[in-house]
């Protein structure tokens, strides 16, 4: 039976949480992947820092499916990620696509190729279109 990518990307979410804390993995893996990355996170309360990422994931995921409540997720980030703000570089989300990634991979027993391009497609459909509103 062929499941589509957001389908695929759910499913392996909750068996990546089932087997562990995969925004823990992921933080030690992004803080890790570029200097400039540990730096905006100096003085970061790690445990509400994990529930934004959760619900960010999920919301990606529902940018990715078409959801209103996900693209005005998205486009609160995409205001408050710009130059003017936070000032997030748009490099910095390949590094955090990848770190997502290579969390999913270590704790998802089901985790294959056709699963890491689904995670791919989802995670890169969100960040391209923050990563499109820096400059304004």
């Amino acid at each position: 039976m062929q499941t589509n990518p957001v389908d695929r990307v759910k499913r392996s979410l909750g068996r990546s949480l089932h087997q562990g804390d995969v925004f823990d993995t992921f933080y030690r893996i992004f803080l890790d992947s570029d200097p400039r990355i540990r730096e905006q996170f100096t003085e970061t309360d790690w445990e509400e820092q994990k529930r934004l990422l959760r619900q960010g994931v999920n919301n990606v995921i529902g940018f990715y499916e078409g959801s209103a409540t996900g693209r005005s997720a998205l486009s609160r980030i995409r205001q408050t990620h710009c130059r003017e703000r936070m000032d997030i570089s748009p490099e910095l989300y390949d590094y955090w696509v990848e770190s997502m990634i290579k969390a999913v991979q270590r704790l998802d027993p089901d985790f294959d190729p056709t699963l890491e391009q689904s995670w791919r497609d989802v995670l890169r459909y969100g960040t391209e279109f923050v990563k499109a509103g820096y400059e304004q």
